[in-house]
């Protein structure tokens, strides 16, 4: 038995329900393949309600839920034909489950109904339809419809509450072929409800399970009774179809807009993976990672959306934003028009002396986001270079003002600023710097109180030269969490004391519903650094914003007051560019309203976990959700590496830090992806010692 094709009398009948029913009952005996996808990615359902089958990727997937014909003209794209299609049917040792798309006679191609892609598939069909009114008509239909074309269903299912009357007018009809009914679950869809429903209906599932064998030791597997003519629009070899997931950009969404669908080459040219591992293993120093570490790096190949493709054809969810960078979504469509653009037009240029329109628009769009009237960006690379410039600057600000004493900083506890030396000293953890400890300047830590903040800077009169804090969050400690109120007190007191408050909005910056987090406390920072989701994260890039208080004591002709600082990158003009198209993407409010779902969803199904067994605490605020595991052992905690190898074999990128296990996805991700993370996360507690 080479596997059979799940076959709808149309849109909706019920083709998905009838898929994860049947391979909740078989899943050691099939895998599952749907070659084309439209609208919510039901290989990614399957996948999280049926774990245990293997799921294959489609060949082509839309975002639009419409005809694939129709979805790939709105995204600039070309389906793949029918030749292309069978000939990527996956090479399995199982029989394969084939879901079809909408009904038979929907069109694959402008030219080519999808019956031509049945027939080809040459293997046995089940026609499922819903058991609701009209279920004789629309059968009756599709059995005589798809009969011109020489296929005849193998079985019927109705899906929906039993109808004696449908059955026995449709065996009457169709010459007494198996008719079958099964209930589909109420409520919620979870692995427990399936599992309940699938063993109420197992004796009618297996009757569809020996009607499919019958077949098979009969000799009549195939449906075309005449050769299959090809309509084929081929594409370039080894490529797949992707696209990004809505039309909504246009409007300033999160997602992607119509006629910019994506491509990315799979062929295994190049691409073979171990040889890419070998060569990696020879060459590269990987960030915060050992050398000697057991676990091969994950070649990736090709990004979309919320998913990473390795060259072995594997798929994951990047449910880290590839850390914290991915705002919208992977090669977010009017990101990389922008960026195309950009680079028929220029490509750098040195920034002392000279400047360019992209520069000027990013720094003009950042400031009118700023809580002040004025001011000036500084633009750097990367977050830790972002906090060095603010670091310096408030230095220097007390310079100009004869305070030059004051050359102590203040952070907090579980602070991370970034990896320079700067960043280093106002960060101190001991764990990533203790090495570094005596080449450090000057810095103290609290706790994130606003009490204790009274406290250091009491006892520090007259020698602070600034506070700096990432706003509400504390991302590299285990995702930290304090409140706008705490916030806001923390700030007031540095301004009772004449202290610089330098907000590192490196992380936080578009995660947690405003485009700055300090907005939730409406506080006005001195200095505000911001990078990774800058760009969207389609390319580095970083800014320290100042207030016009620091810019006035900068604003001199003495040439030894200038701001010494500069890299040979500052201000890149692809990546301003970008950043352009990305900043005029959050004027709209699509990716506040991604956001807030995302929030919701973890607030529904993370935040009960609170109570559970072995988790110290959920935090969640925005896109970020994190729990955080009763194990000792902090950021070295063994259980970090082990939940991480779980994930990936879940089809999910999480990357633990420590006994925390948390998520931050990109705001595209799907309700299927979000499920995904949440049953991967909750099963990285069972991974517990009981």
């Amino acid at each position: 038995m080479n596997g059979f094709v799940i076959v709808g009398t149309d849109t909706d009948a019920g083709k998905t329900t009838f898929s994860l029913l049947f391979l909740t009952a078989f899943a050691d005996q099939f895998d599952y393949w749907k070659p084309v996808e439209t609208g919510d990615p039901d290989s990614l359902r399957v996948r999280r309600l049926v774990p245990g089958v293997t799921v294959h990727e489609p060949l082509a997937r839309f975002h639009d839920p419409v005809a694939p014909s129709l979805a790939a003209r709105r995204e600039g794209k070309t389906m793949p034909g029918v030749a292309e299609i069978v000939a990527a049917i996956p090479t399995t040792s199982k029989p394969l489950l084939i879901e079809t798309f909408g009904g038979p006679l929907s069109p694959l191609m402008d030219d080519v109904l999808q019956i031509e892609l049945i027939r080809a598939f040459n293997r046995p069909v089940v026609l499922v339809t819903s058991s609701a009114v009209g279920a004789v008509g629309r059968t009756l239909a599709t059995v005589k419809a798809i009969g011109a074309f020489g296929v005849q269903p193998v079985a019927i299912v109705l899906l929906g509450p039993p109808d004696p009357f449908a059955v026995e007018q449709i065996e009457k009809h169709t010459g007494g072929g198996s008719v079958i009914c099964l209930q589909a679950p109420d409520g919620e869809w979870t692995e427990d409800v399936l599992a309940r429903v699938t063993a109420e209906e197992r004796g009618e599932l297996s009757r569809i399970s020996e009607a499919l064998d019958k077949t098979f030791s009969a000799g009549v597997a195939k449906n075309t009774p005449h050769p299959v003519h090809f309509v084929n629009h081929p594409l370039p070899q080894g490529q797949r179809v992707f696209s990004s997931p809505s039309p909504l950009a246009g409007e300033g969404g999160s997602r992607s807009e119509p006629g910019e669908g994506l491509a990315f080459n799979t062929s295994s040219k190049g691409y073979e993976p171990l040889e890419l591992i070998k060569r990696d293993r020879s060459t590269i120093w990987h960030p915060y990672t050992s050398l000697a570490d057991p676990n091969d790096p994950l070649p990736v190949i090709a990004a979309d959306r919320e998913f990473l493709h390795l060259a072995d054809g594997r798929t994951l969810i990047d449910a880290v934003s590839s850390w914290w960078t991915i705002l919208h979504g992977h090669r977010h469509p009017p990101l990389m028009d922008a960026l195309t653009t950009a680079a028929n037009t220029l490509d750098h240029v040195l920034f002392a002396g000279v400047t360019h329109p992209p520069a000027i628009e990013l720094a003009e769009l950042l400031l009118a986001s700023a809580p002040w009237a004025g001011g000036r960006v500084f633009f750097s690379d990367n977050g830790s270079t972002a906090v060095e410039v603010a670091l310096k600057m408030a230095y220097q600000f007390w310079c100009h003002r004869g305070e030059s004493d004051r050359t102590l900083f203040v952070g907090f506890e579980n602070g991370y600023h970034g990896d320079t030396f700067g960043a280093m000293a106002v960060g101190r953890d001991p764990l990533f710097f203790g090495t570094f400890e005596p080449l450090l300047f000057r810095a103290i830590q609290v706790p994130v109180s606003a009490v204790c903040l009274e406290v250091a800077l009491s006892t520090h009169p007259g020698q602070v030269a600034a506070v700096i804090l990432e706003p509400l969050v504390q991302g590299a400690s285990g995702m930290q969490m304090h409140t706008p109120a705490e916030l806001r007190a923390i700030f007031e007191v540095a301004k009772r004391h004449n202290v610089l408050f330098i907000a590192d909005e490196v992380m936080t910056g578009c995660r947690t519903g405003q485009r700055w987090a300090h907005q939730h406390a409406d506080i006005t920072p001195d200095l505000i650094c911001s990078a990774k989701t800058l760009t969207g994260g389609i390319l580095p890039l970083a800014a320290t914003l100042a207030s016009p208080e620091i810019v006035a004591e900068f604003q001199t002709l003495d040439r030894a007051k200038t701001f010494f600082h500069g890299h040979s990158f500052t201000a890149n003009p692809l990546a301003c560019a970008v950043a352009v198209r990305n900043w005029r993407l959050l004027a709209g409010d699509h990716w506040r309203t991604d956001t807030t779902r995302i929030e919701a969803f973890w607030q529904t199904h993370l935040a009960p976990l609170r109570d559970r067994t072995g988790v110290k605490d959920v935090r969640i605020r925005g896109t970020i959700a994190a729990i955080e595991l009763n194990v000792s052992g902090g950021y070295l905690a063994e259980i970090g590496p082990r939940i991480r190898q779980l994930a990936i074999s879940r089809g999910v990128l999480l990357r633990p830090l420590g006994s925390v296990v948390y998520t931050m996805p990109p705001l595209c991700t799907s309700e299927e992806s979000l499920h995904l993370i949440v049953q991967t996360m909750i099963d990285s507690i069972n991974l517990l010692p009981t």
